[in-house]
């Protein structure tokens, strides 16, 4: 057996990402992250028409404005957006979808 040190796999700065993610408690950003937890790219229209269907009309100055949110709450790489061929695309950075996808499993009683 190895004998490493635990101290080596722990990472504050993840704890406190995880926490942060956890503590999102505005409907429509959470649901505009458990479409990006399968850490592919996403249209700004696929997330427009998820998010509609709860909340009415939301507009893509809206959804950029969520998606600066988060960034700025969480972490200013955590989500990314990129244009392809004049067209919004966004993904959570694959450094944090493990971190994402555990943290909607630790509240997913909230989601159901």
């Amino acid at each position: 057996m190895t004998n490493l040190d635990d101290k080596s796999f722990y990472k504050p700065s993840y704890s406190n990402l995880f926490n942060k993610i956890k503590d999102i408690k505005t409907p429509i950003k959470n649901e505009i992250l458990i479409a990006l937890l399968d850490g592919q790219w996403h249209s700004e229209l696929e997330l427009i028409r998820v998010t509609k269907k709860q909340h009415g009309f939301i507009g893509a100055v809206t959804l950029g404005t969520m998606i600066h949110g988060i960034n700025h709450t969480i972490k200013n790489s955590y989500l990314q957006k990129k244009i392809v061929n004049g067209k919004m695309y966004y993904k959570i950075s694959d450094n944090y979808v493990g971190l994402t996808r555990a943290a909607y499993r630790f509240d997913s009683n909230d989601f159901i």
